[in-house]
């Protein structure tokens, strides 16, 4: 028995990254037959010879699939002769697959929703990354788990073993281009921070131009803006979160953000970060507040959460590692995995 990911984006897409090509990557290492595959995405009305070669590969892929093997979709609503051979190979013959996604991908267009609808009904079970999306998914589909992308606390998100030689608070953020409405919640608050003295430099990782002009307009804001990282080789990236002192994850109150899996703090807290971020979507399950992070909704709360990490090492320090134990005993390969296994019914002895 094996397991075939087939994924919405390569390894650059966060999510299909995090939630498929990496995890078979690590069931390979765990004696597991594992793959993963990018299935590309055209314009309906494209044709090519690229994307006749995409489709004959694709029909190998489906027909190399063995009784007892499991075919797991993430996120696969667009494209659409690879959607249509699934569920043909559902409705015809009984063979079925897993559909998972970690973000609101309902919200949109008619036809998206449609499609996601679609794929959510005819699977044999639904795995979700947030509660949001299994409300939604159970409306649809008896199977539903809800199951967080892995963070692993053993080899990849640990503590800095040693730290950047620098006597200011490093505030950091990670993410892309898609958070630009999301980082305008921090500008007022960093303005107040600045404006009090307090050393603060902001580490921006990724997120392009236009993130780093907006968090520009904070007058005397000392930033870092690292703008590209390998982001398949997670150690590379963890190599930089390890030296932020505070993180944060800030979300707009909208139901496409409720829908997101809370990833971005996750990488925080599992390296010991103290981790501040937004009181919506899945976050409140992640962190429990002024525990292991600190759950902020308004801009007084923001600069306060800041300020008393900023001016408190020592409270800033147990956050962080409260968040990390929270990571290790909730979040873990291990976790993870063992249930994956167990919903796919391809844990050893089953």
């Amino acid at each position: 028995m094996k397991i075939v990911f087939c994924t919405k984006g390569d390894r650059l897409l966060p999510s299909s990254r995090t939630r498929a090509h990496l995890v078979a990557d690590y069931l390979r290492t765990q004696g597991y037959e594992a793959e993963s595959y990018h299935i590309k995405t055209h314009a309906w009305w494209e044709l090519s010879r690229e994307r006749y070669a995409e489709f004959r590969n694709n029909v190998r892929l489906l027909r190399s699939l063995k009784k007892g093997d499991v075919l797991y979709l993430h996120k696969l609503t667009n494209q659409l002769e690879f959607m249509a051979m699934v569920l043909i190979r559902t409705w015809i013959f009984r063979r079925g697959y897993f559909f998972d996604f970690d973000d609101a991908i309902f919200i949109g267009s008619w036809n998206v929703a449609l499609k996601t609808a679609l794929m959510t009904r005819n699977a044999d079970a639904v795995v979700v990354g947030s509660h949001y999306l299994m409300e939604y998914a159970a409306k649809r589909n008896q199977h539903v788990y809800l199951l967080s992308a892995p963070i692993d606390t053993e080899d990849v998100y640990l503590p800095a073993r040693q730290r950047v030689d620098d006597a200011r608070v490093r505030i950091g953020w990670t993410g892309t281009s898609a958070h630009y409405d999301n980082m305008h919640l921090l500008l007022k608050p960093l303005q107040r921070i600045v404006g009090d003295g307090h050393k603060v430099v902001f580490v921006q990782l990724g997120g392009g131009d236009k993130i780093h002009e907006l968090i520009s307009t904070v007058k005397d804001l000392p930033i870092e803006y690292v703008p590209s990282l390998p982001w398949n080789d997670p150690k590379a990236v963890v190599a930089q979160l390890q030296q932020f002192d505070i993180g944060v994850m800030p979300l707009q109150k909208t139901e496409r953000e409720r829908g997101k899996d809370g990833w971005k703090a996750k990488e925080y807290m599992g390296c010991g970060v103290a981790t501040v971020l937004s009181d919506w979507g899945e976050n409140p399950y992640i962190v429990t507040n002024d525990a292991d992070g600190l759950l902020v909704d308004t801009e007084e709360d923001w600069y306060r959460a800041l300020k008393r990490l900023i001016t408190d090492d020592a409270y800033r320090r147990k956050i962080g590692a409260a968040g990390r134990e929270r990571m290790q005993r909730d979040y873990s390969n291990d976790v993870i995995f063992t249930e994956l296994l167990r919903i796919t019914g391809l844990a050893k002895g089953h």
